[in-house]
């Protein structure tokens, strides 16, 4: 009876043993995800303080709100050389930016960005090579602002309208005020919040936010 017991136990346990292929179905991970790699020399981490991060971030297409981000830490000094990575990013990812977002993860203002849909499907690290950066409160306007929506007209080609060049200068402030409130079109002779609105689409209130902090911080 004994010998019979322990037969059939061994049985079981060897029955058990033979489920290596399902064993190995429930533990598979899967690595598929892309990863996109950032590197870049900055200067002006420090201004933000607690309201905002300079983050490489993924974005779903129209959502406000990045899937992940990993932010640039604050006490980065200047002139440091970094390297921010995000891996196995999930298949509804859009755009990887760098960005300035809230503490929400919420986009405030797209610094850079690649277009995931437009690379064709590859395993090797996608590169965003940025060079040096300027990311104070002025450095992340001119590149983020100015440079997308302004500098049509102030700058690019040798044309700088009302003798403002923003390759080289910065706006005063009472004049971006303007731009800002209704209105401004009859003292600047042209609608120029017409091409804020043009050109962010998704994210005009918290550009416009942005600007006015940025104006009270220089009076």
């Amino acid at each position: 009876m004994k010998k019979a017991l322990l037969f059939t136990l061994a049985a079981l346990m060897l029955a058990g043993c033979d489920s290596g292929d399902i064993l190995d179905k429930e533990i598979a991970v899967n690595h598929s995800g892309r990863v996109v790699r950032l590197t870049a020399t900055v200067f002006g981490m420090g201004e933000w303080g607690d309201n905002y991060n300079v983050a490489l971030a993924a974005f779903a297409d129209g959502n406000k709100y990045a899937v992940t981000q990993r932010a640039i830490p604050e006490s980065t000094p200047d002139g440091k050389s970094i390297s921010v990575t995000l891996d196995n990013l999930p298949a509804d990812v859009s755009n990887v930016e760098l960005a300035l977002t809230n503490k929400l993860r919420k986009r405030i203002l797209t610094l850079a960005s690649i277009r995931l849909d437009d690379l064709a499907p590859a395993t090797d690290t996608i590169r965003m090579e940025l060079g040096t950066l300027k990311l104070d409160r002025t450095g992340c306007i001119r590149r983020g602002v100015f440079d997308v929506a302004c500098i049509q007209c102030h700058g690019a080609n040798g044309h700088a309208a009302a003798g403002l060049d923003l390759t080289r200068d910065t706006p005063q402030a009472d004049k971006l005020e303007h731009i800002l409130r209704d209105g401004g079109a009859g003292i600047l002779h042209y609608n120029h919040s017409d091409v804020l609105s043009s050109h962010f689409k998704n994210n005009l209130d918290e550009v416009k936010t942005l600007l006015h902090e940025w104006i009270s911080a220089k009076e």
